[in-house]
């Protein structure tokens, strides 16, 4: 087995150093020794994989989504967005926000029926299990005040009066010690005690605990959010782990996470610079999502979701050590190109929830396979398909080895929407919660339970799959061999197998070629007869999705396996690619009405054959077939304008019962009957009557939208004041304003930071939930340093209606010292120079100004790792320039020179500001921008002679065709072409034909990433004529082949 290498310095924004040390130590399996410490939180114990079906004969949860779920003894506790809970195969009993129901007779606790009017998102139960804590968004709870926090009786459910702890906003995240209760949130006070984001109570009374003062700052979720998303204590109590959005705990940079002792209720020195590296990657959004700490407590794992498929902090689990000071390193990160929302920590693996579909193979590339700047999730191009036998396919559920975060062979899936957000691991199994119904393919509503209990015991007859490994994706129509071990003690007589197309239902036939009914296929056994052997069955399997099950014979009639082993696998072509699915109207936003016509497009290299399309709101309901509004997925289908057309468009007629949000998904199916790997995503908000908020500006300057106003000029220095008014036809949640010096890059944060490195983001500068028909709102800036500034301001309703762009209030302003003009400087060379061999740059240029040039200032940013070259010679997330040299320091105008030697190779971007005698800087980079693909030794990339068509070359069918591989000696980015017809005219990707320089257009490879690639492109209709191809390389690094190629071809 591979064992991955620890990941060191260097693991930031896609700059990977690896030492060869395994990790294994770092994840050992915990062994209880004479000190052991009286544990808070129970150990898994597990010793291998829970099975993947779980148990059907538990109560049942069938709308909304769960949040969190707990267990005391027998009972377990499920917290969510439900309305009520069933046992099998009766009526659901009215039960919102928190049941319970019993794990041993399988049955609704009838007895524990708490009331809330708000949501429960957390809960958390004392360690020895006397208490249950609950936090949310409710304000009553059994009729008794209790906001946000509230302690219950774990048998009754009714509220615990004698604690009180009130909080001013949503509560989010419970962990408990029998001195403390933790909580976590959106809250700025807790007993009308100070306390943002985070709390520590006593677990009698509720009374905040004045030495613990750990507070959150410095928002940096969704619309600067500041919130805690997890907590989590050490099975030893220790330790608390805050997974969080926001920069800082008390006033130090914890990015993403903090450690915390409970002891001393002190944040602990442990710090991880991974989030603040690659931040700028992801528009600034801290997007971490859920956490949980290994059994022995030496490692924990964070995961991220919601942000688009971006390593190492979108879209992965990462896994941390527990010790360490500063810059502190993954163990390993694993992507999975798709949310991973909840984590659950056993001694045998690290399982884990979201909406993804694929997992890292054992096989996979370190650190990750794919390219960092491509998205391979659901909705993204190809999907996993593209990656091969790095990836196997894993639906919303999946389990990693501890050592490696590669995956395991768990694979039960799940028919959730958004994913799977609640998991806890207990010495009896897994819980699983989220907003599906099905989960290892059985109905068992929103929760599942993975029981130990249910693991077969060991058999002397055993039949193992061992190739394919499960979830892998398999070539269409090309010879594999499926392999495994037998075992019988009489000796191993056959094996026989059984393969389903999981679509069609139909078995393949002992032919190896026909499929019907169901049927056996006897493998080849390598030493027949014996006690042990391998045994093995080449075939050929069309596209499709397959479900291998194997079973041995012993030589006496009464030795057979009693189970069947089992292998989920799938089979994918490039020969017949997924179609693609497009909405033209209506567009996104605001809908005056709930009936309505929506159109699209739909194509396939053979043709688009159907359509079908969903309607959900926001609280994951779909539209059924009689027009009602129902907690069950359910899909229309349609056909387009023209079936079987490689190219067509398409409509459907709407009528939605409700106004609110709703969201259609569509998805075209080609002639082969394969869907659209992402299909396509069309947001309403339905309003008869909805208008968007309105913006006006009063200060420093009239704007009302959409007049413009005419530019402001202030002197730099001082600070300055923003004002206006907001208004809706019915009532406002908030009001943003957005700022950035356009010459510095000074921006301002979502959560109100602002300098060169804070993520330029809408700031809310109005009270949360304002509520109000009209507002008067203002904001102050800081002293202003000379530059040009951009700011608008936008409002929101509680419709979710957003100001329009064209009614945004906008102003510029440009802050200047009177009678001073803004300095220029410029670059002699510009452009993109891909041939230094090199880690040094040799830049020179010119500068002037009005009174004097007293500097100019380089930036150089790698544009792999988005770091910035240092004064000292580093490289660093925050932004950073080198002073060039001037020839006649204070003239009018001078020439500069910058001689420098570079970290690291990369793809460096230079851009340089002249600096004036008044210290105003460059107000434009025209003329001053550069980039230098640095990569000593790396050889341009190429295309194989395979290249088609040919000079010459005559088509038929008004289609051009391009086909071929291109090579490089580190990886393929993409190939492009270009198509020019005789008048001269470049052909855009649409097929038309106009002036100007020509467009390159992407072709569609086969496997990105890697050093050889396979690739094609279709062009749309063209008119009959003479045509230039040029068709060109591109490596991971940008370098383009030099020169392109060019072929000659006519189309008839």
């Amino acid at each position: 087995m591979r064992v991955r290498s620890r990941v060191i310095a260097g693991l930031v924004a896609g700059t990977v150093v690896l030492i060869g040390q395994p990790v294994i130590a770092a994840v050992s399996a915990w062994q209880a020794g004479p000190a052991a410490k009286a544990l808070v939180t129970e150990r898994p114990g597990h010793t291998g994989l829970v099975p993947s079906a779980p148990r059907n004969d538990v109560p049942r949860i069938t709308d909304g989504e769960v949040t969190d779920i707990e267990v005391i003894g027998n009972r377990v506790f499920i917290a969510g967005s439900f309305t009520g809970i069933a046992n099998v195969g009766q009526t659901a009993l009215a039960q919102r926000w928190l049941a319970s129901y019993n794990i041993d007779t399988g049955k609704v606790d009838t007895g524990f029926r708490p009331t809330f009017d708000g949501a429960v998102e957390a809960v958390e139960a004392s360690p020895d299990g006397s208490a249950l804590y609950v936090a949310g968004t409710f304000n009553t709870v059994g009729g008794l005040t209790k906001r946000k926090v509230a302690r219950l009786d774990p048998v009754t459910g009714a509220p615990v009066a004698g604690f009180t702890a009130q909080g001013n906003g949503r509560g989010t995240a419970l962990a408990v010690t029998n001195n403390a209760v933790y909580v976590g949130g959106q809250f700025t006070k807790i007993n009308s005690t100070n306390r943002t984001g985070l709390a520590a109570l006593n677990p009698t009374t509720g009374a905040v605990d004045a030495g613990f003062d750990l507070q959150l700052s410095g928002g940096i979720g969704v619309g600067g959010m500041l919130t805690v998303q997890q907590l989590k204590l050490t099975h030893d109590g220790a330790k608390l782990m805050v997974v969080h959005t926001g920069r800082q705990i008390a006033g130090q940079d914890r990015y993403g996470v903090g450690l915390i002792d409970t002891a001393t209720k002190a944040l602990l020195p442990w710090r991880t610079r991974l989030w603040e590296d690659n931040l700028s990657f992801v528009g600034g959004i801290q997007r971490a999502f859920g956490g949980d700490i290994s059994p022995d407590d030496s490692y924990f794992v964070v995961t991220s979701g919601s942000g688009g498929d971006r390593p190492p902090i979108n879209d992965t689990a990462m896994a941390f050590p527990m010790a360490g000071g500063d810059h502190v390193e993954p163990i390993w990160i694993s992507r999975h190109f798709d949310s991973i929302y909840s984590v659950a920590v056993t001694e045998a693996a690290v399982y884990v929830g979201g909406h993804f579909s694929w997992q890292e193979s054992p096989t996979a590339n370190v650190p990750w396979p794919g390219l960092d700047n491509v998205g391979y999730g659901t909705g993204q191009g190809l999907s996993g398909y593209g990656l091969g036998d790095q990836v196997v396919r894993r639906d919303h559920l999946g389990a990693l080895d501890p050592a490696t975060g590669t995956a395991l062979e768990w694979n039960p899936g799940s028919s959730s929407y958004e994913g799977e957000k609640a998991m806890l691991a207990t010495p009896r199994g897994l819980f699983v919660g989220g907003d599906g119904n099905t989960k290892g393919g059985l109905t068992v509503g929103r929760v599942g339970f993975f029981d130990l209990g249910r693991v077969p015991a060991p058999s002397a007859v055993e039949t193992t799959i061992d190739t394919p490994i499960e979830g892998r994706v398999k070539p269409a129509n090309g010879s594999f061999t499926i392999e495994g071990q037998a075992t019988a003690p009489s000796g191993v007589k056959k094996v026989q197998l059984e393969i389903q197309n999981r679509g069609s239902k139909k078995y393949l036939q002992p032919d190896l070629k026909t499929w019907g009914s169901s049927a056996v296929i006897v493998s080849t056994l390598a030493s027949p007869n014996a006690t042990s052997t391998m045994w093995s069955l080449a075939v050929s399997l069309p596209v499709g999705e397959y479900q291998i099950q194997a079973k041995t014979f012993g030589r006496t009639s009464s030795e057979t396996d009693t189970t069947k082993a089992v292998k989920k696998i799938e089979t994918f072509s490039f020969d017949d690619l997924p179609p693609t699915t497009k909405f033209s109207a209506p567009a996104a936003g605001l809908l005056a009405t709930k009936t309505f016509v929506a159109t699209g497009t739909a194509t396939d290299d053979k043709g688009v054959n159907a359509l079908t399309y969903s309607f959900r709101t926001p609280d994951n309901r779909y539209l059924q077939d009689d027009g009602t509004v129902a907690p069950v997925y359910n899909t229309f289908r349609t056909e387009p304008d023209v079936i079987g057309a490689v190219s067509t468009t398409w409509q459907v007629e709407v009528t939605l019962p409700t106004e609110g949000e709703w969201r259609m998904t569509a998805t075209a199916i080609d002639t082969a009957g394969q869907s659209d790997l992402r299909g396509e995503n069309r947001d309403w908000i339905i309003a008869e009557d909805g208008v968007a908020p309105t913006v006006a500006i009063t200060a420093p300057a009239a704007m009302t939208p959409p007049t413009a106003a005419g530019p402001v000029t202030v002197a730099p220095g001082s600070p300055l004041t923003f004002s206006g008014t907001a208004s809706d036809d019915g009532t406002l949640k908030s009001v943003e304003v957005y700022l950035r010096n356009t010459t510095t890059r000074e921006s301002l944060a979502a959560d109100g930071t602002w300098g060169p490195d804070a993520v330029a983001a809408y700031h809310r500068v109005s009270p949360t939930n304002l509520n109000a028909a009209s507002y008067n709102w203002s904001f102050t800036t800081a002293a202003l340093t000379p530059g040009i500034y951009d700011f608008r301001v936008r409002a929101t309703d509680n419709l979710g209606l957003v100001t329009t762009n064209a009614n945004l209030g906008k102003l510029a302003v440009t802050a200047q010292v009177p009678g001073d003009a803004f300095p220029n400087g410029k670059l002699n060379v510009t452009g993109t120079d891909q041939n230094v061999e090199q880690l040094h740059l040799d830049l020179a240029g010119t500068a002037t100004d009005d009174k004097g040039v007293q500097g100019v200032r380089v930036a150089l940013r790698d544009l792999d790792t988005g770091r910035y070259v240092q004064p000292n010679g580093t490289m660093a997330a925050s932004f950073a320039t080198v002073n060039a040299t001037l020839a006649s320091p204070g003239a009018t105008s001078t020439a500069f020179t910058l001689s420098i030697d570079l970290p690291t190779k990369g793809e460096y971007s230079v851009e340089a500001w002249a600096v004036d005698t008044s210290g105003q800087q460059d107000s434009s980079t025209s003329g001053a921008t550069a980039k230098y693909l640095v990569y000593p030794g790396d050889l341009d990339p190429r295309l194989e002679p395979s290249l088609s068509p040919t000079n010459g070359a005559v088509f038929g069918d008004s289609r051009i065709v391009v086909t071929g591989r291109a090579v490089d000696d580190v990886g393929m980015s993409k190939v492009e072409v270009q198509i020019v017809n005789g008048a001269g005219q470049g052909m855009n990707s649409s097929g038309a034909f106009g002036g100007g320089s020509a467009p390159w257009i992407a072709t569609f490879l086969t496997s990105p990433g890697s050093p050889g690639s396979n690739f094609a492109y279709t062009s749309p209709v063209v008119p009959a004529g003479a045509y230039t191809i040029s068709v060109r390389a591109v490596d991971n690094y940008g370098q383009l082949q030099q020169p392109p190629t060019t072929i000659s071809v006519t189309v008839s």
